[in-house]
């Protein structure tokens, strides 16, 4: 998650929802994409426009040098609005990153209920054998996240492995086949955080790459933008989850979480 060189972004005169991010296996998935919403086909009928990222551009170059914070919400909030075609786009195009993190949520709770679970039984055998973090870590990510080659799918698995491995230097004690439910969505919250650090590298993380900015520099800020992106994003999820009901659909959930996070920059601009 630091400062590898980002793609030039994608142009305009394409959907703003490509379909094969349904070809998109998620392991322990349950949702079901054989019948799209409204929305959805509202969404892949839509064509990105020319220039789309042209003021979120403007904008992150400015926090890129400055590490002004009012440009970096007036970047997030032009990259949602005009460069994805709004928050409700933006949360559907991430839809893969929904999913994962709601798999992170079922399957870190059955590891936790269910003995009978194969990755609790996995993980039970990798501990008898004194496998470390990174081992451990690799089993977690290969039950939970897609292992194809798209970009998407290689940002699940980056973003994913970044949260368990800060959770678990964090919290060396702490046992992964026993957490409680505030740590569990509290890694999810990190996982959608990265992954929508991600997503904005992908498209727009070119103004990171200037030469005139130092690699000192460049590394901060692209630290303070993930860590600015995971606080919003938890403060949302938080607010959701108080707001739900007793039971809900987690990818909607975590959809949701997305789209009200970029709601907020939004109104920056």
């Amino acid at each position: 998650m630091g400062t590898s060189a980002s793609s030039n972004g994608p142009g305009f005169g394409v959907s703003l929802d490509p379909e094969w991010l349904d070809d998109i296996d998620v392991p322990n998935s349950h949702s079901d994409n054989t019948i799209p919403t409204t929305s959805d086909i509202e969404n892949s009928l839509l064509i990105a426009p020319k220039a789309r990222f042209s003021n979120a551009r403007r904008r992150l170059n400015d926090y890129a040098r400055t590490g002004n914070t009012d440009s970096l919400r007036k970047a997030l909030g032009h990259y949602s609005k005009t460069g994805m075609g709004g928050s409700r786009n933006l949360s559907n195009r991430m839809r893969t990153s929904a999913k994962v993190a709601a798999s992170f949520v079922s399957t870190l709770r059955s590891i936790r209920d269910d003995a009978n679970f194969a990755l609790s039984k996995t993980l039970s055998d990798l501990k008898s054998k004194g496998a470390n973090a990174s081992e451990v870590i690799n089993a977690i990510i290969d039950s939970v996240c897609p292992n194809g080659g798209s970009l998407d799918e290689s940002s699940t698995r980056d973003s994913g492995t970044v949260a368990l491995s800060e959770f678990m230097d964090k919290n060396p004690e702490a046992d992964i086949s026993k957490l409680t439910d505030d740590q569990i969505w509290s890694l999810a919250s990190t996982f959608l955080g990265n992954e929508a650090f991600s997503r904005i590298q992908l498209d727009i993380g070119q103004s990171f790459e200037k030469q005139d900015i130092s690699i000192g520099d460049r590394i901060t800020r692209i630290n303070e933008m993930r860590e600015y992106l995971q606080a919003e994003i938890s403060t949302q999820l938080n607010k959701i989850r108080e707001s739900a009901t007793q039971t809900f659909d987690l990818e909607v959930l975590f959809k949701e979480t997305i789209k009200s996070t970029f709601e907020v920059y939004e109104v920056e601009v």
